[in-house]
């Protein structure tokens, strides 16, 4: 009873800081619980994808209360770009299913590796009094940013292109579970135009649809274990509440160097253990 009782605290724990993590930085938190169910806890990859399409679900539903309640989330946006990622989310979930569980732990070291080099290069530009924004080039938004108290202003550009790329990140998001959140959030800040604050809102309600999708089939083929649900959800529920309301106010360039070099040891160890190589722990 006891050894069950600290299994179910490690896992709360473990879930609760990817929730937090996750709505931060609109990744859906899958890029966290993924390593930390296959590395500490030594589960098959394949059953820990399954496990964190239901906490990157939790973590979507919880973190986009936030966001709406608080104007930031576009979803007319997301309702757009959800066709693309609807359709990359079931050929990647199928193919998830085929692939050998060392090469989906390469295939996952090699995308959390672009993640930290693409967060290192946001860092460069991360506030968006340094961005230029274009306007009057396309379609105007507006949102209300909470660390300014003002309006800001942005033209929402390159739609198809959008769309198009958007399948890229539903077709990872259902082969690693992790939302496509690492996807998502660059299409819309770096191509359309979008304020990283509402790609990241925007991004974080388009996992639900995603990881849903992915969920059910990995149910469907037995590589969900349902006795692990029950920490994972209320661990990612209560940190999504949680990430999500520090990102009202945060200047994120810290987190993001520390999560950076998170990242790079988690990618790290991911690779190495594809490979078969044993390495030290921390």
């Amino acid at each position: 009873m006891r050894v069950e009782l600290l299994f179910f605290v490690y896992i709360l724990s473990t879930s609760f800081i990817a929730g937090i993590i996750g709505s931060l930085l609109g990744l859906g938190g899958g890029i966290i619980l993924v390593p930390a169910l296959t590395i500490l806890f030594d589960m098959p990859i394949h059953e820990a994808i399954g496990l964190s399409f239901i906490g990157v679900l939790v973590n979507s539903s919880s973190s986009s209360l936030v966001y709406i309640k608080n104007g930031i989330t576009d979803i007319r946006l997301s309702s757009i770009l959800e066709i693309g990622a609807a359709i990359g989310s079931i050929i990647g979930a199928y193919t998830a299913l085929l692939i050998d569980s060392n090469v989906l732990s390469i295939i996952f070291g090699i995308v959390l590796g672009y993640v930290a080099i693409d967060m290192y290069r946001k860092t460069r530009t991360m506030k968006e009094n340094h961005i230029k924004r274009e306007l009057n080039s396309g379609e105007e938004r507006e949102y209300f940013e909470e660390s300014t108290k003002k309006m800001v202003k942005y033209s929402l550009l390159r739609k198809k292109e959008g769309i198009i790329l958007s399948s890229v990140g539903g077709i990872f998001a259902g082969l690693l579970g992790v939302g496509g959140g690492v996807i998502f959030v660059p299409i819309m800040n770096r191509i359309m135009n979008v304020p990283i604050k509402v790609a990241i809102a925007t991004s974080s309600f388009m996992i639900g649809v995603t990881s849903l999708v992915g969920m059910l089939i990995f149910f469907n083929n037995g590589f969900i274990d349902v006795r692990i649900i029950s920490p994972i959800i209320i661990g990612i529920f209560f940190g999504a509440q949680v990430g999500s309301r520090i990102n009202m106010v945060i200047d994120k360039r810290l987190l993001t160097n520390i999560f950076i070099l998170v990242i790079i040891y988690i990618a790290f160890r991911m690779v190495t253990n594809g490979l078969g190589i044993e390495v030290f722990n921390i």
